[in-house]
């Protein structure tokens, strides 16, 4: 009689220690959804805003340019932009590192991301030559690092939470790995005349494939923020 009140205790206390981490689960997923959710629209928003500023700042420096023969004010431009990018990278670092906590991928991202905004940055003041050949260099490299990283973290924090879309980070992953095997063969038949205008067909192809992955990361970081928000 006492050793069944012994087992029913114990299976009580099993099932309460499982509701506690399951509880303690919910609530970190909660949080890491609400941090992805910053990260997902700093991304979506952050290129494009940067693109549009670039393009406004491009015209209106040269239109000074032309109206007081000085490139002062596109200089000052450039240099204002390349702030604001810079401080969106350090933002969207910080949450990295963050939910690196839990998934040591993300700092690697965050590390990354880092970098890359660093080169970008320095590339933008230096002239054309083998050090800013050698900082694009560099940024490809941390990029794909930054790339990966996310996609692994992203994979790795969805584990037991939503493995559907798990499972579509890694179709992801393998398909930038075909694009950039794709891009490497183009650049190489790019070197053989007789064929140089089927290579210039798959460039384009691989541009409209690289805009459909990039579409398909921003689809897929929607749905782990609300995946991860709604656990």
């Amino acid at each position: 009689m006492f050793e069944n009140y012994s087992n029913y205790d114990s299976i009580t206390a099993d099932r309460e220690r499982e509701e506690k981490l399951m509880q303690d689960k919910r609530e970190r997923c909660h949080k890491e959804g609400k941090l992805y959710f910053i990260l997902f629209w700093l991304t979506v928003l952050g290129t494009p805003v940067i693109f549009l500023l670039s393009l406004i700042g491009g015209i209106v420096g040269g239109i000074f340019d032309a109206m007081f023969d000085s490139m002062s004010l596109l200089y000052v431009i450039i240099g204002g932009i390349s702030l604001i990018s810079l401080a969106i990278g350090i933002v969207v670092a910080v949450i990295l590192f963050i939910l690196g906590k839990e998934e040591s991928c993300f700092r690697v991202a965050g590390i990354s991301y880092i970098l890359v905004v660093v080169f970008e940055t320095a590339s933008e003041f230096l002239p054309d030559g083998l050090l800013k050949s050698v900082l694009g260099i560099l940024t490809l490299i941390a990029e794909l690092f930054y790339l990966f990283e996310f996609i692994n973290g992203s994979m790795n924090i969805l584990a037991g939470v939503d493995n559907y879309v798990a499972s579509s980070w890694e179709t992801l992953r393998k398909a930038i790995i075909y694009l950039f095997i794709g891009l490497v063969a183009i650049l190489v038949l790019m070197f053989i005349p007789v064929i140089r205008v089927l290579a210039m067909i798959g460039a384009f192809v691989a541009v409209i494939a690289a805009i459909v992955i990039l579409i398909w990361e921003f689809v897929l970081m929607f749905k782990t923020a609300r995946a991860l928000k709604n656990f």
